[in-house]
């Protein structure tokens, strides 16, 4: 029997070598496991969108939501190439793992999604906006050396702050935002609070 090519060299050898399991204690399974005449086929398509080979490298490929069918949506793609960037892909253009999205030279296709593409650059120049936004998203006070903000002033006229030991706790209670309950041992034994203060226990190990 011929051994499948695709079983690690080292697993292989894990198998048949001195310290292995005889054959004839394999099951089935393990006679299957090892049988070069046996493909190996998953139960569903996990290869279905990728691409197996760019055959043309001057663009990038990105799946586009395209849905056919008694409720057709078409927007998003007719959108993408009313740009003048964005344009179908072929099969000229790229080899698929599975050759069923392949429904025609000019249509790839995997459920309610289409195979597009687009000049390298154009996609460089989508994605570094893509990423200036995500870096303003974080620092809405506008560009430059500011620091981004943070979680206590994000939210206007709610400020808010993390208790991190009971001192802090204490001097809160000094300006009246949190009325803290002491046993005689100095053990906190309760809180309130008034106004926007809130509380949040910290849990274990914090």
């Amino acid at each position: 029997m011929a051994i499948d090519p695709a079983l690690p060299k080292t697993f292989v050898k894990t198998i048949t070598g001195q310290d292995g399991i005889p054959r004839s204690q394999w099951n089935s399974e393990l006679e299957d496991l090892f049988n070069a005449s046996i493909t190996a086929r998953p139960l569903h398509l996990p290869e279905a969108g990728r691409i197996k080979t760019e055959k043309n490298k001057e663009y990038h490929y990105h799946w586009i939501f395209d849905r056919c069918g008694t409720d057709p949506r078409h927007e998003r793609v007719e959108s993408l190439r009313g740009t003048g960037d964005w344009d179908y892909a072929t099969s000229d253009d790229v080899e698929m793992y599975c050759a069923d999205t392949v429904k025609q030279k000019n249509e790839i296709r995997n459920g309610d999604r289409r195979l597009m593409k687009c000049p390298l650059l154009v996609w460089r120049q989508i994605r570094k906006s893509q990423n200036l936004e995500a870096i303003n998203m974080i620092n809405p006070r506008g560009r430059g050396e500011r620091n981004p903000m943070g979680l206590h002033n994000m939210t206007p006229g709610i400020p808010s702050s993390i208790v991190e030991d009971f001192a802090d706790l204490r001097a809160k209670a000094v300006v009246g935002e949190v009325s803290v309950e002491t046993d005689e041992r100095g053990n906190v034994t309760g809180m309130q609070h008034t106004g926007n203060a809130s509380l949040a226990p910290k849990k274990k190990g914090d």
